[in-house]
């Protein structure tokens, strides 16, 4: 939504298809409200988190900029394991 025109790659991982290496030019009122009003400006990533998410089946981007240790103790470099879904809410050390 803030590119146009935009491109993408697209690839078929585990029976969907996954949107990476997306790019385009950005959109002139984004710049203008950025106080860049007659330029022109291009976007692009690569789509990292997109495949680690399906690897790891990790149904939430913003889990990998939370600290919750809950989600950061389940990887470890070098091995790939399936994320195991915990609590939204943080943990209770209160018991009834």
């Amino acid at each position: 939504p803030f590119t146009e025109p935009s491109l993408e790659l697209e690839v078929y991982f585990r029976e969907d298809w996954l949107e990476v290496l997306g790019c385009g030019q950005i959109q002139s009122q984004i710049l203008v409200e950025a106080g860049y009003e007659g330029e022109k400006g291009w976007a692009f990533g690569i789509g990292l988190e997109r495949l680690a998410m399906a690897l790891f089946r990790i149904p939430d981007i913003r889990l990998f900029w939370s600290r919750d240790k809950r989600f950061l103790d389940q990887f470890e470099a070098g091995k790939v394991v399936e994320f195991k879904e915990f609590s939204k809410y943080p943990l209770c050390y209160k018991d009834i």
